[in-house]
């Protein structure tokens, strides 16, 4: 380090940038009300708040993996509970009405 040269050791360097970090996070604090204020999540929703997740035909037949012709005869044979909303063919489902399908075995081919 010669005379003429205006830089800081690193360790100096890096021990200055240390403090005012720390002084900026406690002013900050301070100005803010956050004494000691670790950031959190929002705490979730309860479930009665959160609405039911209707599934369409499409939907239903990805989640248990074969396609849409096969969920409209399962409901028609009373295997499969849906529920129709307006037009002929327009049925919605629970995930759960889904899955209890799939545990009593699905389609009785």
């Amino acid at each position: 380090m010669g005379s003429n040269d205006p830089t800081l050791p690193p360790d100096l360097s890096e021990a200055l940038v240390e403090a005012l970090a720390h002084a900026l996070v406690t002013s900050y604090r301070k100005l803010h009300g956050e004494a000691n204020a670790q950031p959190t999540a929002p705490p979730p929703l309860p479930p009665a708040t959160t609405p039911p997740t209707w599934l369409t035909v499409h939907d239903a037949a990805l989640r248990a993996r074969c396609g849409d012709r096969l969920i409209y005869r399962e409901v028609a044979a009373g295997r499969l509970r849906g529920v129709r909303v307006g037009g002929r063919r327009s049925l919605r489902f629970r995930a759960e009405w889904i899955d209890e399908w799939l545990e009593a075995g699905g389609s009785a081919r």
